[in-house]
């Protein structure tokens, strides 16, 4: 059966990793590690891990300077990142404010699209005038419809608020 321990091993991972061993340990005790295969084992193993832990590594590490600049430059990325993001939304509100202020001086200042207007108008009123006449003349059912109507414009301005709030919150 295998030795599970053995009362040397302090001592002799002691002086392996002091850098002692073999040169500077007692006799009777590299007499012990020569017959003893948990001793052996263990200064070997602990030999080897200082051996490799001894030898230089080959990593050519940047300087510190260099280090700071790269951490500087990806901070100045970041917030030119963070800080763009408000000034594009900024921008599609002004462009769409600006198309719909063009609009409307474009249809109130020519004659051809007034007059489609007009067609256009009259099309939905006369649309409306004959499903007012097959539709039911109670109040209930028309308030249903408006208030159907409410709660649907209702959502679509709330998600439109929360879409925004989200886009511009400080921690994405």
């Amino acid at each position: 059966m295998a030795q599970m321990g053995c009362p040397h091993e302090d001592d002799v991972l002691h002086l392996v990793t002091t850098g002692q061993w073999p040169d500077r340990a007692a006799a009777d005790l590299r007499a012990h590690v020569a017959t003893c295969r948990v001793c052996a084992d263990l200064a070997l193993i602990a030999q080897v891990i200082d051996d490799e832990r001894a030898r230089p590594v080959d990593v050519a590490l940047p300087s510190a300077g260099t280090v700071w600049w790269r951490a500087q430059l990806r901070a100045r990325q970041d917030a030119v990142r963070e800080s763009g993001r408000p000034i594009t939304i900024a921008h599609g509100m002004a462009l769409a404010a600006a198309g719909g202020f063009a609009g409307a001086i474009f249809g109130a200042t020519t004659d051809w699209f007034q007059r489609g207007l007009r067609i256009g108008r009259d099309a939905v009123t006369q649309a409306f005038s004959s499903v007012s006449q097959l539709a039911p003349t109670d109040p209930g059912s028309w308030l249903a419809a408006y208030g159907m109507t409410l709660a649907v414009g209702s959502v679509v301005v709330i998600a439109a608020t929360a879409i925004m709030v989200w886009a511009l919150r400080e921690d994405s």
